[in-house]
C-alpha cells in the first residue's frame, strides 16, 4: 500500500472535521452512514477494498477521538462554569493591552485535580513567564459576539474557561532557569528594539511579521493588507519558518557540514524559532513537516509533501482535537496543501520557458492556493481578496525583504550597529508596501463580501463539484476547468443576489447598550446613524460594512456626544467613500478638519431628516430613529427595535423588508 500516511492522515482529519459539526447524539449514526455510503463505491472493486478498510478505520478513529475528548475533557472542564473553584497554574502567555490591562494564559489544575488552561484578563499582576498564580474564582465559559468569536477562538486552542471574580490571589515567582522564558524575554526585547528604531507602522509591520504582534497596526491598515491578500504575512506562519530553515540549511551545506550535524543544527533552529514566534499552530505544523522532510533526507527516504502534511496535522490533532475548528490551523493546512500539492499538480505540464510562461505558472499557483484556502475563508472572514494574484507578485517580495531585515536584527543580537541600517532598509520596504496596498485596496473590486447567508451552502456545493470532477476524471486540465467554472458560478451568483435584493431595505441595529448605531441599506444607498456617541460603535459599524461589502456611504449622522465617535468613524471608514456627514449644532470640529473625508453639516434640536426616495429616515437627538418604507415604520433605540407592534430587545439584529411588504428579522453574528 503506497503513501499509507496520506490515507491514514486524511481519513483521520476528515472524520474529526465532520464530527465536530454534528450533535453528540447524532455522531454514531453519522459515522455509520458515511461508512455505508463509502462502502457502496468499493463493493465491486476488491483490489481497492484494502484502501477503503484502512481509511474507514482511521475515519472512525478520528470520530471516536474527538467524541472522547469532548466527553472526558471539554465537558468535564466546562462543568465548573459558575462554581467557585481554586486554581493554580503557570503563566504560559502574556499579552498587554491599553489601559494597563493584561491577558494571562495559565496552565494548571482546578481544585488540585483537573488539568486545564484558564484565561485571566484584568490588571497587571507583575507576572513573568512560568510564574505560578493561585486564586479562587467563579469561571465562565467564553461567548461569541458580533465583533469577535471568542468562544471559537479560545476553545479551538484548548482553553475552555475564563477566570472571573478572582479572590485570594497569590503570586509565586519562578527563579529557576528556563530556556523558554529566556527566548520569550529575547522576543520581547527584539520587539522593543524594532519599535524604538522604527516607531510607527513601518516598524509595526516588521514586528507583526516576525513576532505576530499586530498591536502597532491600525485597523484601517490591517483591512488594507487583508483586502490585498497579504494579511497572512502579518501572522507568523510556516512560510517564515521555511525561510529561516532554508537560510540556515543553505549556509550549512556551503560549509560542507555532514547530514546528521546539519539536521541537528537545523532542528535546533526550528525549535528556537517556534518558541520565539510564540508557538502559533501554523508554525508548529510547519515544524513537524520540516522535521519529517529533513528526516526523510537523513534516512535516504523520498520526502512527500502530502504525506508530511497529513502526518503533521494528524499528530497535532491527536493531542488537541479541538484544533480542527481553529482558523489558523485550517488555513495553514489548506494553504500548504495548495502550495505544495495542488499547485504543482495543476502546473506540472505547463511550459516554463520565457517570462510570460513563468508568470502564467506563478499566477496559476497563487490562484490554486487561494482556491484551497477559500472554503475556510468563508467560515472565518468577512471578505476575501480578489486582487491577491496581482498584489502577491508586487508585495510578497517587499514583505519578505522586511521580514529578513527583522530576522537579521534578531539573529545579530539587536546590536545597534546592525539593527539601525538593516531596519531602516526594511522600513523603506514596509513604507512601499503600505503605499502599494493603499492604492490597490482602494479599487472598487479589490475584495468580495462573504457575509451573505447563501454563501456557505453555495461554497459546500461548489467544493463537492470540484472534488467529484477531480476524482472522476483524474486529469489536471479537467480539475482546473472545474475550479474556474466554480469560481465563475460563485461570482455570478453574487451579482445575481445583489440584483435580486436591490429593492430590499435592510435595517441593522448594531452595538451594545452603551455603544450603538443604526445602519439602513437599500441597493447602493447606505445611511449610518450613530445614536450613542461612543467610539466603540464605530467597531460594530466597520464590521457590518465589511460583512455587507459596502464601499460607498451616503450619510453618517452623529446624534449625540459626537467628539469621540467622529474620530473613530473617520479612522474605521477610511476606505469608504462618504457623501455627507451631519453633527449637532454648536459642535466644534476645528478649522478645515474633515470628518470621514467630508466637511460636516449641522442639524438643530429637531434632529436629521433624510429622504432617499424609496425610504425616509427621522433621527432624533434622543437617540430614536424611525425608518419608513412602503407604509411601514421601523423604530430603533439603544435598547430595542420595533415595528407593527412587535418589539425585539436583542442587540445586533437585522430587519429586512421587501418591496412586497414581506419582513424578516435576523440575529447577526
Amino acid at each position: 500500500m503506497k503513501r499509507k500516511m496520506v490515507y491514514i492522515g486524511i481519513s483521520y482529519i476528515i472524520g474529526m472535521f465532520f464530527v465536530s459539526f454534528v450533535r453528540a447524539d447524532m455522531q454514531i449514526p453519522f459515522m455509520l452512514m458515511v461508512l455505508l455510503v463509502s462502502a457502496f463505491f468499493f463493493k465491486k472493486n476488491q483490489k481497492k477494498f484494502v484502501y477503503f478498510a484502512v481509511s474507514a478505520l482511521f475515519f472512525v478513529t478520528g470520530v471516536v477521538s474527538y467524541t472522547l475528548y469532548n466527553s472526558f475533557v471539554y465537558e468535564r472542564i466546562t462543568g465548573f462554569e459558575g462554581e467557585r473553584i481554586s486554581y493554580s497554574g503557570k503563566v504560559t502567555e502574556i499579552k498587554k493591552y491599553s489601559g494597563d490591562k493584561v491577558l494571562y494564559r495559565l496552565t494548571g489544575r482546578i481544585n488540585s485535580e483537573i488539568r486545564a488552561d484558564i484565561i485571566c484578563f484584568g490588571k497587571d499582576y507583575g507576572c513573568d513567564y512560568y510564574d505560578t498564580l493561585s486564586f479562587s474564582c467563579v469561571p465562565e465559559v467564553f461567548e461569541n459576539d458580533f465583533l469577535f468569536d471568542e468562544k471559537n477562538y479560545y476553545e479551538s486552542s484548548g482553553c475552555f474557561l475564563n477566570a472571573e471574580k478572582i479572590s485570594d490571589l497569590k503570586l509565586e515567582k519562578d527563579s529557576s532557569f528556563s530556556l523558554v522564558r529566556l527566548v520569550y524575554h529575547y522576543r520581547d526585547y527584539t520587539d522593543e528594539k524594532i519599535s524604538s528604531v522604527l516607531p510607527g507602522e513601518n516598524g509595526a509591520l516588521i514586528t507583526a511579521m516576525l513576532l505576530g504582534n499586530k498591536n502597532g497596526l491600525g485597523d484601517d491598515t490591517k483591512k488594507i493588507l487583508n483586502r490585498c491578500g497579504t494579511g497572512h504575512m502579518m501572522a507568523v506562519s510556516g512560510m517564515h519558518l521555511v525561510l529561516v530553515t532554508s537560510m540556515i540549511s543553505g549556509a550549512l551545506r556551503n560549509l560542507k557540514i555532514s547530514g546528521k550535524k546539519r539536521f541537528l543544527i537545523t532542528e535546533l533552529a526550528v525549535v528556537l524559532f517556534t518558541v520565539f514566534s510564540g508557538m502559533s499552530v501554523s508554525v508548529i505544523r510547519a515544524a513537524f513537516m520540516i522535521t519529517l522532510i529533513f528526516g526523510a533526507d537523513l534516512f535516504s527516504r523520498r520526502s512527500d509533501p502530502l504525506s508530511s502534511l497529513s502526518t503533521a496535522a494528524m499528530l497535532m490533532l491527536a493531542f488537541r482535537p479541538y484544533l480542527i475548528q481553529n482558523a489558523s490551523f485550517l488555513l495553514s493546512v489548506a494553504g500548504t496543501y495548495g502550495a505544495a500539492v495542488f499547485a504543482p499538480y495543476i502546473t506540472r505540464n505547463m511550459k516554463s520557458e520565457g517570462f510570460i510562461s513563468r508568470l502564467k505558472i506563478k499566477l496559476t499557483s497563487v490562484f490554486c492556493i487561494s482556491v484551497c484556502v477559500f472554503p475556510f475563508s468563508v467560515a472565518f472572514f468577512d471578505e476575501i481578496s480578489l486582487i491577491s494574484p496581482v498584489s502577491d507578485i508586487l508585495l510578497i517580495p517587499l514583505c519578505t525583504f522586511s521580514l529578513v531585515c527583522g530576522m537579521i536584527t534578531a539573529v545579530c543580537g539587536c546590536a545597534d550597529i546592525i539593527a539601525y541600517p538593516v531596519l531602516m532598509a526594511g522600513g523603506l520596504a514596509a513604507k512601499l508596501v503600505f503605499r502599494i496596498s493603499s492604492f490597490l485596496a482602494g479599487t472598487r473590486f479589490s475584495a468580495i463580501s462573504l457575509g451573505r447567508d447563501y454563501i456557505p451552502l453555495l461554497t459546500v456545493f461548489l467544493v463537492l463539484f470540484v472534488v467529484f470532477t477531480a476524482a472522476r476524471y483524474k486529469k489536471e486540465k479537467y480539475t482546473l476547468f472545474s475550479v474556474i467554472l466554480a469560481s465563475f458560478v460563485f461570482f455570478v451568483s453574487s451579482a445575481v443576489y445583489s440584483f435580486m435584493n436591490r429593492d430590499v431595505l435592510s435595517v441593522y441595529k448594531v452595538g451594545s447598550s452603551r455603544a450603538a448605531a443604526v445602519v439602513a441599506v437599500m441597493g447602493r444607498n447606505v445611511d449610518i446613524i450613530d445614536i450613542t456617541g461612543n467610539a466603540k460603535s464605530s467597531e460594530y459599524v466597520s464590521k457590518l460594512v465589511d460583512i455587507c461589502g459596502i464601499r460607498t456611504v451616503n450619510t453618517v449622522s452623529f446624534m449625540k456626544n459626537p467628539y469621540q465617535s467622529m474620530a473613530a468613524f473617520s479612522e474605521r471608514l477610511a476606505l469608504n467613500s462618504v457623501g455627507r456627514v451631519y453633527v449637532p449644532e454648536n459642535t466644534y470640529t476645528g478649522y478645515d478638519v474633515g470628518i470621514c473625508g467630508c466637511e460636516p453639516e449641522f442639524f438643530d434640536k429637531n434632529g436629521v431628516f433624510l429622504d432617499n426616495g424609496a425610504y425616509t429616515i427621522e433621527a432624533g437627538t434622543d437617540g430614536a430613529v424611525r425608518i419608513s418604507y412602503k407604509g411601514r415604520t421601523i423604530s430603533c433605540t439603544v435598547s430595542e427595535v420595533s415595528f407593527d407592534g412587535m418589539v425585539y430587545r436583542d442587540q445586533n439584529i437585522s430587519v429586512r423588508e421587501s418591496s412586497e411588504g414581506c419582513i424578516e428579522v435576523y440575529k447577526l453574528g
